[in-house]
């Protein structure tokens, strides 16, 4: 009995211990509400997705939500909000889980960092993940890398021999671009160490620009889960443990309540102000309503529209990537196309002036994404409108040039005049109610009608009208 007592009293501690520990994760899971809270990102990723996504989660982590769901279908997008977001998800008080659904949809370029910053991934049958590599702006081909680290899966001689044989960068690769590829190799790795993701397959879609299936993916390691919907996701979640901030958390999403978090004013005020077409219409604008204030002062309603658009355009283009030589050589080009309605350069300084307008505007946004630039067609348009406008005022000096003078001593040749008196060399004549002198190399009677031929200073050289029935 003694033996016994004694054994009790030794266990009793590790009893204790066990008890304390399961009030503990009771009350862990008392203090976090059963709802999990899912978000959508549709579109490129940007400014504006960033905002909701923060909102997302303060809304979640106020709630005390168990988890929060992103359901992703994106193109790309910058690379400076993407890595808003991935830092964002990774100091998230709760588990973040990227779910890359409907079918059909993707998470391209930089929602594969999204996926992989993600506690947990989730594709959709039919989805795909990758294509990672950037795009050179202005060219459809990614950065060549020259980098053979990552092997195809074929390991046949002649595969490794032409792989050995691939292009180093050229000239026209700048050290820039060089420096970002390394650059998001080296974070698409630390995202895929700190998630215990496949290392290989993330660098593959950057340097090869490699895009996965969901099968593939979910084979690869690049993703926990196929999930064909989200009451699939949440019981495929259910019991999965994730850790968070370095703390163990255990989910119990079955059958659980779903808050959906919708878009604010404020991500459709962002989505709006930070379209990168939408930017340089309203700079154009702006730049175009104070010229005109300035052309017809006191009409204020062009002076006030365009403070307005430039102040909008001014406020995305903060939050863009801006190209500072770009958007420079944009305004020398307004300025030179301004120029042009001022002084008489027969259309050179307006030449000059489309010129820098259109290199300018190709350059004005420092992004490797495509999705995030000016499209060709409306700086085409915007080009094209410009070179109409210099071509009206071209035309319009040189037909003022070719036309007869209206004013001044010049207008006077060819008009008639009527003498006052007779006279050989030198008398007087009226001409429209003023009397002149003039001088004439044949004799003129009083009264007779005469040509004006010549104009020096205030004295007028003039012939007598050999037809009475020329008019003026």
């Amino acid at each position: 009995m003694i033996k016994a007592f004694s054994r009790l009293i030794c266990q009793l501690p590790l009893g204790l211990f066990l008890f304390l520990l399961t009030m503990g994760n009771v009350a862990y899971a008392q203090s976090r509400n059963q709802t999990v809270y899912v978000t959508e990102i549709d579109g490129a990723i940007g400014p504006a997705t960033h905002s909701h996504l923060t909102d997302s989660l303060r809304q979640a982590t106020q709630a005390k939500a168990q988890a929060l769901i992103i359901t992703l279908d994106t193109p790309g997008g910058l690379a400076s909000s993407m890595r808003e977001m991935t830092k964002a998800i990774l100091s998230a008080p709760l588990p973040v889980i990227v779910y890359v659904s409907p079918s059909g949809s993707k998470a391209a370029s930089a929602g594969a960092f999204l996926v992989y910053a993600g506690h947990l991934a989730s594709m959709a049958p039919g989805t795909n993940i990758g294509a990672a590599s950037p795009i050179p702006l202005g060219g459809d081909a990614p950065i060549p890398t020259g980098n053979n680290d990552v092997k195809n899966n074929s390991n046949d001689n002649t595969s490794q021999a032409e792989e050995q044989k691939a292009p180093t960068p050229d000239a026209a690769s700048s050290a820039a671009q060089r420096k970002a590829v390394e650059d998001l190799t080296a974070y698409m790795r630390a995202m895929a160490e700190a998630n215990h993701r496949n290392v290989d397959a993330g660098i593959s879609m950057i340097l090869e620009g490699r895009s996965f299936s969901a099968q593939e993916a979910l084979n690869a390691n690049i993703v926990d889960f196929i999930s064909t919907d989200l009451q699939e996701l949440l019981t495929q979640l259910n019991g999965k443990q994730v850790f968070v901030q370095k703390k163990p958390i255990v989910l119990q999403t079955k059958h659980v309540p779903v808050v959906t978090v919708k878009p604010n004013w404020r991500y459709d005020f962002l989505s709006i102000i930070t379209d990168p077409n939408i930017t340089y219409l309203l700079m154009i604008a702006g730049i175009y309503g104070l010229l005109f204030e300035f052309y017809s002062p006191g009409v204020l309603f062009p002076g006030i529209l365009g403070a307005i658009c430039l102040i909008l355009a001014g406020y995305g283009l903060h939050l863009l990537p801006i190209n500072f030589a770009g958007l420079f050589l944009l305004l020398i080009g307004l300025c030179l196309l301004i120029a042009e309605t001022f002084v008489t350069s027969y259309g050179i300084l307006g030449l000059g002036g489309l010129v820098a307008f259109v290199t300018g505007s190709v350059f004005l946004l420092d992004t490797l994404y495509p999705v995030y630039s000016v499209s060709r067609v409306l700086i085409a348009i915007m080009a094209t409108l410009s070179a109409s406008v210099i071509a009206i005022l071209v035309n319009f000096v040189f037909g003022s040039l070719s036309q007869p003078d209206f004013t001044g001593s010049n207008a006077m040749v060819g008009k008639r005049a009527r003498a006052i008196a007779s006279f050989t060399q030198t008398g007087q004549v009226e001409c429209e109610g003023v009397t002149y002198t003039a001088t004439s190399d044949r004799p003129v009677k009083k009264g007779e009608h005469v040509i004006i031929t010549s104009v020096s200073g205030i004295k007028l050289s003039v012939t007598p009208q050999t037809n009475p029935n020329i008019h003026q």
